[in-house]
């Protein structure tokens, strides 16, 4: 599928939650930033989605930017913390801490932004 179908998709919730969280597996900034935001709309949380949260968190590289100095790790970060579950939590407190403190401060600009909403 292309990628501007698949996040019109998205956006237009035409996806299953199955199909959302298998799209946490394409290497595809802009898709990946929709598709996170889409989860945490719909509040979808499980091992699987916390597990590729976290991976997708360690996405901080120039190459991962989504606009300005943000990159896909801090969105699939702030997501893990804005899910607001018991494991979410618990795994953006553990993963949090590995961050420097500029990265940190960017996590922290997303929750607190209209970025989710």
């Amino acid at each position: 599928m292309r990628k501007l179908s698949l996040i019109k998709d998205i956006q237009d919730n035409k996806l299953s939650e199955d199909q959302l969280i298998e799209c946490l597996d394409i290497d595809h900034n802009y898709v990946l930033s929709n598709v996170i935001r889409k989860i945490v709309e719909l509040r979808i949380s499980n091992q699987l989605v916390i597990k590729k949260l976290v991976r997708r968190g360690t996405l901080l590289g120039d190459e991962n930017s989504l606009m300005g100095v943000y990159k896909i790790g801090h969105v699939a970060l702030a997501a893990l913390y804005l899910l607001d579950t018991t494991e979410s939590v618990e795994r953006y407190n553990l993963e949090i801490v590995k961050l420097n403190e500029w990265d940190k401060e960017c996590v922290e600009k997303i929750k607190q932004s209209d970025f989710f909403l």
